[in-house]
């Protein structure tokens, strides 16, 4: 899919479909979130820069800010494949 926007303060949101996701899958993941892993308040998924899916817990939203300590080191290190130190 090619976007005519570059995201900046405000990103779109487009069926996961239409990003070749699968919705199902996806959709999987909340009932998971909810019974194993209660101290996750937010997750958004991007794929080439649209977001695909998005779901707040704990009364978290949007606009809420998170003290996420090195937890985004390792994800950006994950991302790039190299060791975090």
């Amino acid at each position: 899919m090619q976007r005519d926007y570059w995201p900046t303060t405000e990103w779109q949101a487009v069926n996961p479909a239409t990003l070749r996701m699968d919705s199902e899958k996806l959709s999987e993941l909340e009932p998971m979130i909810k019974s194993e892993y209660s101290n996750i308040n937010g997750i958004v998924v991007v794929r080439n820069g649209y977001i695909a899916y998005e779901r707040y817990y704990n009364g978290y939203g949007p606009d809420d800010t998170h003290h996420v300590a090195s937890v985004t080191k390792s994800i950006i290190s994950a991302l790039i494949g190299r060791k975090s130190g």
